[in-house]
């Protein structure tokens, strides 16, 4: 008897058990969509974010008071009276303001879920989308819920995405990063597509001259890459990638190039007589930017002259990250603010404000102890200073101005002779 009432007692707890595992499933699983003829069927989160609904029915489709969110605690409502033609589109801005067919949530070009419920709150469709790039959306293909979504390279918003997408363009570098009149330059891309791929090149241009084509070829894990040979004199280089796959359907990057491409300096001039003199990394209560109006405490980089003649350093850069020497570019908006006198001086502020002016850079120095550097406007290294973790209101610089002896200075000297 006593065994017959053991197993009855764990036959009990068996069923709690399970009762109690789907319990808490059901709570924390999202709920699967159940079918309508409304389906989000593509999305496009880079810059002006849209997403588009496709009503795969054969009649008009009133969609008043639906839901759509990336967040279950602040749902957008569509507004009373939408609807969708039959086999029709609806794109809706997703710009936050949440007025009319403008979502109040913005996507994040990072991915995340988007869902779509009905007025009654049933859950009708979700998607999860990667991360994007610009000129990138995320599709069904096709129309409607048998699609699988797919990266395209060509977004076609309130159209029908088609049988198949465009190639999908991402990861364009360029090898060496800064490259002399001497260097060929190996470009690579990453292409992919569901679709056999045609052709995937290369167009550039030195100058204004008109664009030529390299082919480019597959490595490995959808990687292409293609060398424009060496230009043999200075100028800015432009390029851009076309992919077409067999579907006869193209894909650009960046998306509307030739209008846009990417592009670098190629330069042979010799390097200006300019150093980092000093910098301030834990300003405190030293040395105010009064740029803004009110007294702020920001980090500080001084740039010294030694020549004659003054420089000019528009279109030059400052980075604290000599892997990204292009980090920050002095405007080429006001000479008189930009230039650094014979054997004078020039203050960069480090504060993340480029708002109060030319001389405010888009980086902040670490107290911690990183990297400054100043680049000519090919990028090219000028001056650069790998230093360690910093005291509040001691600057670091060179003794004297300009050589090569660097050290602490209780007192610092932006804008003045260092002793």
């Amino acid at each position: 008897m006593p065994f017959k009432i053991s197993l009855v007692l764990l036959l009990i707890s068996v069923v709690l058990l399970i009762f109690s595992f789907e319990s808490c499933s059901s709570k924390h699983d999202d709920p699967v969509p159940q079918a309508e003829d409304v389906f989000i069927n593509e999305i496009y989160s880079v810059g002006d974010d849209w997403l588009e609904l496709y009503n795969a029915s054969e009649s008009v489709k009133d969609i008043s008071g639906y839901h759509i969110y990336d967040d279950a605690t602040d749902k957008y409502s569509l507004p009373a009276g939408t609807t969708i033609a039959a086999k029709g589109f609806l794109v809706l801005t997703c710009d936050g303001t949440g007025t009319g067919l403008h979502t109040n949530f913005k996507l994040s070009s990072t991915g995340e879920t988007v869902y779509l419920e009905t007025a009654a709150n049933k859950l009708i469709d979700k998607v999860t989308f990667p991360a994007l790039l610009s000129g990138q959306s995320y599709a069904r293909y096709p129309d409607g819920g048998s699609g699988v979504f797919a990266i395209t390279g060509s977004p076609t918003p309130g159209a029908t995405n088609g049988d198949s997408q465009s190639p999908a363009i991402s990861e364009v570098t360029k090898t060496p990063l800064i490259p002399s009149t001497s260097d060929n330059i190996k470009v690579s891309a990453t292409v992919k597509d569901n679709s056999n791929l045609s052709s995937v090149k290369v167009y550039y241009r030195l100058g204004n001259a008109a664009f030529s084509s390299v082919t480019m070829s597959l490595t490995t894990n959808s990687v292409y890459e293609g060398t424009i040979p060496a230009t043999s004199a200075d100028g800015t280089l432009e390029y851009y990638i076309e992919a077409k796959n067999s579907s006869n359907k193209t894909s650009l990057s960046p998306a509307d190039a030739p209008t846009s491409t990417y592009s670098f300096i190629i330069n042979s001039d010799p390097l200006p007589a300019l150093v980092i003199n000093e910098f301030l990394a834990s300003n405190v209560s030293c040395c105010p930017d009064t740029d803004g109006g009110a007294a702020e405490y920001d980090d500080w980089i001084e740039i010294y002259n030694s020549s004659d003649a003054p420089i000019n350093i528009a279109g030059m850069h400052l980075s604290d990250n000599p892997d990204d020497p292009f980090k920050f570019k002095v405007p080429d908006t006001n000479s008189l603010k930009t230039t650094v006198p014979a054997h004078g001086y020039l203050i960069i502020w480090a504060d993340e404000n480029g708002s109060q002016g030319e001389l405010h850079a888009n980086f902040k120095l670490s107290a911690q102890g990183e990297s400054v550097g100043l680049y000519y406007i090919d990028g090219r290294t000028i001056d650069q200073r790998t230093f360690g973790a910093q005291s509040d209101d001691i600057s670091y610089g060179r003794s004297p101005d300009g050589g090569s002896n660097w050290t602490t200075f209780n007192t610092p000297t932006p804008g003045a002779a260092n002793p």
